[in-house]
C-alpha cells in the first residue's frame, strides 16, 4: 500500500514542516488524503527530555486516509513520515 501513496514535505520556516499524503490514482492524477504538521521539539530540558532537537507531529488531518485503507494506522503514518523527513536532512 504504501507505493500507492506519495508524500510532498514543505518546510514552511526553520522551525516547521508540512507534509501533505496523496495517493496515486494515475499518471497526472492524485487524491490528497491528509496533512501531518511537524515542530521541532525542545532542545533542552528541565524535567523530562521530549524529543531533544527531533521533530514532532504537532497536528495531522488524515481523514481521507481511511476512505483508500484501513489498515493503515495514523502511528504507522506518523512514524513513516519522520523517517521521510530524517533522509531528507531536514
Amino acid at each position: 500500500m504504501w507505493e500507492k501513496l506519495q508524500f510532498d514535505i514543505t518546510q514552511m520556516d526553520p522551525e516547521r514542516i508540512r507534509v501533505e499524503v496523496y495517493f496515486k490514482v494515475g499518471e497526472l492524477v492524485t487524491e490528497l488524503l491528509g496533512v501531518l504538521y511537524y515542530e521541532k521539539a525542545k532542545k533542552s530540558f528541565n524535567r523530562k527530555p521530549v524529543g531533544l532537537n527531533a521533530w514532532a507531529c504537532v497536528d495531522a488531518k488524515i481523514e481521507g486516509l481511511y476512505t483508500v485503507n484501513e489498515s493503515i494506522t495514523p502511528p504507522q503514518l506518523i512514524s513513516h513520515c519522520h523517517q521521510l523527513i530524517k533522509d531528507g536532512g531536514y
